[in-house]
């Protein structure tokens, strides 16, 4: 997975705390999801062809999961 990764992002991710890299983190796959489902309403209201809702709803899924675990992870960091 590391040499699919260009050196130079692999550095800047290494060189962060895990602290700065969990909020930039959740904060990408939060404003990423609130794209995709943006992009998901309006594609319902244009009734495109039913594939590619499936498509989109299968990445919609997971990245959810992940913005609620970062989410979690968070607010339990901060309850001591």
């Amino acid at each position: 997975m590391t040499a699919l990764l260009p050196e130079v992002v692999r550095e800047a991710i290494e060189g962060q705390s895990l602290q700065s890299a969990s909020e930039s983190f959740g904060l990408v796959t939060l404003v990423l999801l609130v794209v995709l489902l943006l992009e998901y309403e309006v594609l319902r209201t244009a009734r495109p062809a039913r594939a590619r809702m499936i498509a989109l709803s299968a990445v919609i899924g997971p990245l959810s999961v992940v913005v609620f675990i970062t989410i979690v992870a968070r607010i339990a960091a901060l309850v001591p």
